[in-house]
């Protein structure tokens, strides 16, 4: 017997999620696709303005947060035909990254980075940027989807000049594809729900949140890959989050398929 046989497991993935899927059918599981992501918007305009800047400025530090930012940026620098003065400026900067598809990114370029976050998160980040002398230091931050108040409010307590760059956001997807996996979940006709960015989770969580963290810690399981999507299931009150060792489709079905061993 395989080892998800029996077990119906939602995706709230988009790019990722017919990988997942044949990953699951593999252990004998069923999955269901309720994509909660969104649509990706390039901001183009201001990408090729923030290149422009981060070419011209010569920041002591480039913070880069996600393999997608890094090739928008790297996408904007193209159009302008400044790719090479682009690479060539992260050369000459120390990079501080996030994300091992940022790091996987920076290796496809021959980038080195300075420092990188060992958890994934950006508060690991910070904490490592607090233990080296930046005071006065000016950064290029790349964010991801959208402004994020806590990170903010950490890097403003730092002795540091920063320039911000969102080179792209996610539009919220259809309330009816919300909808239906909040009703699978409340009726558990799902017995685990995988994530893959904290943005998957801020969407569901935007109503009726409570119930959902009811449903989370009693009878359906929260599958998170990577720390960052983890912790944003966790400040929402569910206590049990399932998280493989490495942030990995592999490792999560593995980590899945040990769980339903145990609590069998």
């Amino acid at each position: 017997m395989t080892k998800l046989t029996g077990k119906t497991i939602a995706i709230a993935a988009d790019r990722q999620a017919e990988s997942i899927e044949e990953l699951i059918r593999k252990q004998g599981g069923t999955p269901i696709t309720q994509s909660i992501q969104g649509q990706k918007v390039l901001n183009e305009k201001e990408a090729e303005e923030d290149v422009a800047k981060l070419i011209k400025s010569k920041f002591n530090y480039v913070i880069l947060t996600t393999g997608i930012g890094a090739r928008a940026l790297e996408e904007a620098a193209e159009r302008l035909g400044r790719q090479e003065e682009y690479i060539q400026a992260l050369q000459e900067t120390k990079l501080a990254i996030r994300g091992s598809k940022t790091v996987k990114w920076l290796k496809e370029k021959g980038l080195e980075p300075t420092i990188v976050s060992d958890d994934g998160t950006m508060n690991e980040l910070v904490q490592e940027l607090d233990q080296v002398n930046i005071e006065g230091d000016s950064f290029f931050l790349q964010q991801y989807n959208k402004n994020e108040p806590a990170i903010l409010n950490k890097l403003n307590t730092l002795p540091i000049n920063l320039y911000q760059s969102l080179p792209y956001h996610y539009i919220e997807p259809k309330k009816e594809t919300v909808h239906h996996l909040k009703q699978l979940i409340f009726e558990q006709k799902v017995d685990a729900v995988v994530f893959t960015s904290k943005t998957q989770v801020q969407n569901l969580f935007q109503t009726l949140s409570e119930k959902l963290s009811s449903a989370f810690n009693q009878e359906v399981t929260a599958v998170a890959i990577g720390s960052v999507t983890a912790d944003e299931l966790r400040s929402h009150g569910i206590t049990h989050v399932l998280e493989p060792d490495k942030p990995k489709m592999g490792a999560m079905i593995i980590a899945l398929s040990r769980y339903y061993q145990q609590h069998a």
